[in-house]
């Protein structure tokens, strides 16, 4: 897999000249000198992050090219928009669901996400022929994979993270998660940000010019690039989730270890192990410090007072951010609830022993955020 194999293949692909910033290259070049060193791809895993890597840069683009031929849609600004953040597995995909099912918000969908140019025709982001062909695909992935599925499942048309966004400028902490990439590790906790959260505004500026709404979206890793939320859109507000760090580290490590088995001739614990602490403590520890300059911009949202229950801290949620409590919103919250039960698609187990961990050796990455947020860490397993 080189760099011109890529380009090239998103060049036939679309029959679209590069993009015109060269943003996206210092992020995919990491990448592929991570993956020559490594070497711990299988064909499959090799050809499947061949895909990812021409799928991004093909939809990056086509936003480009779109935004040439409209180049109008960039005068529409982002109003307001409320970002659903937090560490990974701490709830951020339930609050983002419940939102979405209010009709007054606008999520970006799972098919949106690749498939942003053009945009749906107003009315259809759930009947687009694209959202309908990816749906097509769900129906084989919760066949041939239940236990990923029970770990985590976006349909296509649900909301999804902006993480692919941003993958779109290859500076995405997805690309973390799949396979060993050290260096990129690394680069991805301490890059400038700028373009891609730049990049991802443009597309959300594209979608809503046929599809308009009050933007709710969720990332898990915006927690880690928190600042450049505000200097992208300075009238943004956040929902930071929280809940059992040590719970969530576990829950995280599972989800993603076992992920891994798909990509790679082993799992590589080593490198998990060696990676994977830091950057999930700076899921709390970057919020943890703006939250300091900015305490009027982030609403607290506590898991397990969503688990006993979701409407009544919905309805908080709504109250802080100035949003009208409507029965649209109550009834469409209601009734994901009832579609959505928890372990809808099995049951997700999980331990830090099973990891090899303690409570007591992962007590220096969250005893900062513990001083300040008083979650229970008396059900960590």
């Amino acid at each position: 897999m080189t760099f011109d194999e890529i380009v090239n293949a998103a060049r036939e692909a679309t029959g679209l000249q590069d993009p015109d910033k060269d943003t996206w290259q210092e992020g995919l070049q990491i990448l592929l000198r991570d993956h020559a060193k490594a070497d711990i791809l299988t064909e499959k895993g090799l050809g499947i992050l061949k895909r990812r890597y021409v799928n991004a840069l093909a939809a990056r683009m086509q936003v480009d090219d779109y935004i040439r031929k409209h180049p109008d849609v960039l005068d529409t600004p982002i109003k307001n928009p409320v970002f659903i953040l937090g560490l990974v597995r701490t709830g951020t995909t339930m609050t983002s669901y419940l939102m979405d099912s209010d009709p007054a918000n606008r999520s970006l969908l799972r098919w949106e996400a690749y498939n942003a140019a053009p945009p749906a025709t107003p009315g259809m982001t759930r009947t687009d022929e694209r959202c309908l062909a990816e749906k097509t695909t769900d129906e084989q992935i919760i066949k041939n994979n239940p236990e990923g599925v029970a770990t985590h499942f976006e349909p296509a048309d649900g909301p999804t993270e902006c993480v692919h966004l941003l993958a779109q400028d290859f500076r995405s902490m997805m690309f973390t998660a799949l396979t060993t990439t050290p260096i990129y590790a690394d680069w991805i906790l301490h890059c400038d940000m700028s373009s891609a959260f730049e990049h991802r505004k443009r597309v959300l500026q594209i979608l809503q010019s046929t599809n308009p709404g009050r933007w709710v979206l969720k990332m898990p890793s915006d927690s880690v690039f928190i600042p450049w939320i505000f200097k992208t859109f300075p009238d943004a507000k956040v929902i930071w989730t929280h809940r059992d760090p040590y719970a969530a580290f576990a829950s995280s490590f599972s989800m993603r270890g076992k992920s891994r088995l798909i990509f790679n001739k082993h799992m590589d614990l080593g490198y998990m192990r060696c990676k994977w602490p830091l950057q999930l403590s700076l899921h709390l520890q970057r919020p943890l410090e703006l939250a300091r300059e900015q305490p009027n911009d982030i609403y607290n949202l506590y898991y397990d007072d969503m688990m006993t229950d979701p409407i009544a801290q919905m309805r908080k949620v709504y109250a802080w951010l100035g949003f009208e409590w409507t029965a649209a919103a109550e009834n469409g919250m209601q009734q994901w609830l009832k579609e959505n039960p928890q372990g809808r698609f099995g049951k997700h187990s999980y331990s830090l022993s099973e990891w090899g961990y303690t409570k007591q050796e992962l007590e220096p990455y969250f005893a900062d955020y513990l001083k300040v947020y008083p979650v229970d860490t008396g059900n960590a397993v």
